[in-house]
């Protein structure tokens, strides 16, 4: 392969012919991301693929018939039997004890094999015409033309035009159809413009990536997108931009390596994106909740080390605090048995200082009072089990264990209210007060 540089990519992607397949592509992953966020939210992520594939004999059936490669008559063809497709799940399951995703897979499997046997006999049937007719099952961007725009123009047009004139409507849909039904929407008619959409964008979409990788399309945008938002809009925008960024350094790297098929690139780069998208999303990336869980567990052991030490005060001066205590180790590592790791980090927040006597723990004033408020919530939550839940007082320290770091300050006055400001907890110890000085 010989080296390209920044320069020589942009000439050739301003390049008439690679620009007419750029486009191609940027329409097809705008239409199938929006219609496919939609399809993956009412829990129908297996029926644009299972569409994909039965439109495969509709495309044969379409050449037998006319003899040609008429892109009106296959792609008539093709939504003819995509829309049969769809009508066989939907029949199967509700006519059928079969549930929807047997009757999905029944029809994607079953179909296709119709197809692929068509494919077959037309392949070895001698007509001259039959040439490229295999692209609709393995894609072929690059060999799409000005004529095969025109299409895709209008049906990504339909589809965002649709989705944003019917947005309310269909968010209703999505979300509570009942309540669609009840407030008068016209819920059979919203379904069918949905069905329109998906089987539009799905029968000009092949031409790209092929009756097999078309499913991608639909579904990979919206995965990506529910790792960065939960915003419907948001997670509409996220999804659209990532199959535009797709298709865009799919073409580059097919421009790179110009033998690798197009259609397959960019379904890998967009797998790309949502594999570090996985990994590294705020907040419900891999890696981030990783931090988070590894964060919260020091958390707990901190506050666990700060709550053993009150206990220790308490039982000594009980409600009186001093400005420090000296907390003997063996006395935490009884409970805590790795804290002697953690008081470089308490002293870091303040909640311990440097100890002046061997073998013990230094807890400032600040690190007791925060052990009295996890004593306080672990003992206030005590009493909540015992008086509202009727839990066994053998079994209700561990679960006070689990969910004392995470009480709200607003549960905890909610506790108080229903308890009645309790003063003793279940096992007759003293339930320290909001502040204490």
């Amino acid at each position: 392969m010989e080296s390209l540089s920044f320069r020589n990519i942009i000439d050739l992607l301003v390049n008439p012919s690679i620009l007419i397949v750029l486009s191609g592509c940027i329409l097809i992953a705008i239409q199938s991301a929006a219609i496919g966020t939609l399809t993956v939210l009412r829990k129908q992520s297996l029926t644009g693929d299972a569409i994909a594939h039965a439109v495969l004999p509709g495309l044969c059936i379409a050449f037998l018939i006319s003899g040609e490669k008429s892109s009106i008559s296959l792609f008539l063809g093709a939504a003819l039997a995509g829309w049969f497709g769809l009508y066989t799940i939907q029949w199967l399951h509700t006519h059928t004890k079969i549930k929807q995703d047997a009757a999905t897979g029944i029809v994607l499997s079953v179909f296709f094999g119709v197809g692929i046997l068509l494919l077959t006999f037309i392949q070895q049937s001698g007509n001259g015409q039959q040439s490229g007719l295999d692209m609709f099952l393995l894609g072929k961007a690059s060999g799409m033309l000005l004529d095969d725009i025109i299409p895709l123009l209008c049906t990504c047009s339909f589809t965002l035009l649709g989705i944003v004139l019917l947005r309310k409507e269909l968010t209703m849909l999505i979300f509570d159809r009942e309540f669609a039904r009840f407030i008068g929407l016209p819920v059979e008619l919203l379904q069918v413009i949905l069905q329109i959409m998906l089987i539009a964008s799905i029968v000009t979409g092949i031409t790209a990536t092929g009756a097999i990788l078309i499913g991608s399309l639909l579904i990979i945008p919206y995965a990506i997108a529910s790792f960065w938002k939960r915003d419907l809009q948001a997670i509409f925008l996220i999804a659209v931009s990532s199959a535009i960024l797709a298709s865009f350094f799919g073409i580059v790297l097919t421009i790179l390596f110009p033998h690798i098929p197009t259609g397959a690139t960019i379904v890998l780069v967009l797998s790309l994106l949502f594999c570090v998208s996985a990994l590294f999303a705020p907040q419900r990336g891999i890696v981030s909740r990783i931090i988070v869980q590894k964060k919260h567990h020091h958390q707990t052991i901190e506050d666990n080390i700060l709550k053993y030490a009150y206990h220790h005060v308490e039982q000594s001066n009980g409600l009186s605090l001093p400005q420090y205590a000296h907390i003997p180790l063996d006395f935490l590592k009884g409970h805590v048995p790795d804290c002697g790791r953690y008081n470089a980090r308490l002293m870091k927040q303040g909640f311990a200082i440097k100890p002046q006597k061997p073998e013990t723990m230094c807890i400032s004033k600040e690190g007791l009072l925060r052990g009295i408020k996890i004593t306080r919530l672990h003992r206030l939550w005590e009493a909540y089990l015992i008086h509202a839940a009727k839990f066994d007082i053998d079994h209700i320290h561990d679960d006070a264990e689990s969910i004392e770091h995470i009480l709200t300050p607003e549960l905890e006055t909610k506790l108080q209210a229903l308890l009645g400001d309790p003063s003793i907890d279940p096992h007759g110890e003293h339930i320290p007060p909001s502040f204490i000085h």
